[in-house]
């Protein structure tokens, strides 16, 4: 009879994950809409915490703490709108401004590569050629499209946003207060393994989110530096692309490296192949030096696991789903182990 009840309780709870997950899907834009700010504010949570914890230690009480580390990063975020947000927003324009003129550019050049050097070939091969240039053509307008219509999506998402560091006082203020109320609604039979559950979930994400973020501002500056070096332009945009691509396992790094390449051979087929080497070194040290000594255990994941967790997200939510795909897939895993594993 009890092997009966723990299944029974087993399918319940499949069922319901399963009725959350349909609920989920058919209202995702509504539910996005809701839950970014949350998510920012999470995120945001796991970063401060330790600064705060750090300061609270001091003596000084929680609140204050908390203040402090704001104070602290009206300043940083002050500095960054002051002296480097007018130089992403200008290159971003003159990048928008500029994207026929580099298209234009781009066909002259598959153009001369045509006539330079398929000229020889049989002509069978030449349509072939002219074929996948002309999809390149579409792929790279679509792209663009697509690029423009996220900027304008996000502006529309600032004000949402706004509520992200009211949000991240209260989960930071009232963290134990928080921590108990989850308790209550939870049965006492039921409470040891559900804060496992916690403390393991707390776990997994706090050091991908972590140790990811520290990462990819590492990587930035890296690029950027680089880029600029041999004079790449849009330079510290790139760079942060490169960032924020470098969240995603494997495919990250060789996305990141596509504008540095392209933006290169725009100006000289050498400057387009030291770009691709300031990718492949700045990886590197990335993979062989920093990851190890900043990420001191990661989700635990096979790479096939992580490989179509990613293509999944992508395929039903774009470049969003590449970059939440695998912590969710850890937190999945986290749950069933606690749950039907050590059950």
């Amino acid at each position: 009879m009890r092997i009966c009840k723990r299944y029974i309780r087993y399918f319940t709870w499949i069922i319901i994950i399963l009725v959350v997950l349909y609920f989920f899907y058919m209202n995702a834009n509504k539910i996005k809409e809701i839950l970014l700010p949350l998510l920012v504010s999470i995120i945001l949570a796991y970063l401060i915490n330790p600064i705060v914890t750090y300061i609270e230690k001091k003596g000084i009480k929680r609140v204050q703490s908390i203040i402090i580390v704001y104070f602290l990063l009206m300043i940083v975020v002050s500095l960054f709108a002051i002296f480097i947000f007018p130089v992403i927003v200008n290159e971003m324009s003159n990048l928008f401004k500029m994207i026929p003129d580099y298209i234009s550019l781009l066909n002259d050049k598959v153009n001369n590569i045509k006539n330079d050097y398929l000229s020889y070939l049989p002509k069978e091969f030449n349509k072939i050629f002219i074929k996948r240039a002309n999809m390149f053509d579409k792929q790279m307008e679509l792209i663009v499209d697509r690029a423009m219509q996220s900027v304008i999506s996000m502006t529309g998402h600032l004000v949402n946003l706004i509520l992200s560091p009211i949000i991240t006082f209260y989960l930071l203020k009232d963290k134990e207060v928080l921590k108990n109320g989850i308790n209550e609604f939870i049965p006492q039979k039921m409470r040891e393994t559900f804060l496992k559950i916690l403390k393991d979930i707390d776990y997994v994400l706090s050091n991908y989110i972590r140790s990811q973020i520290y990462i990819s501002l590492i990587v930035t500056f890296l690029t950027s530096i680089g880029l600029m070096i041999l004079r790449v332009k849009y330079s510290l945009l790139i760079g942060i692309l490169a960032g924020i691509f470098n969240v995603i396992p494997y495919f990250g790094p060789i996305l990141g490296s596509i504008p540095a390449v392209v933006m290169g051979l725009m100006d000289s087929f050498y400057k387009g192949v030291w770009s691709f080497v300031v990718f492949f070194l700045v990886q590197q040290i990335e993979s062989a030096i920093i990851a190890p000594k900043i990420m001191s255990d990661n989700v635990d994941l096979h790479p096939i696991t992580v490989i179509i967790a990613l293509l999944v997200g992508e395929q039903f939510f774009g470049i969003l789903g590449m970059l939440l795909s695998v912590p969710v897939v850890a937190v999945v895993k986290v749950i069933f182990k606690d749950i039907f594993i050590k059950a």
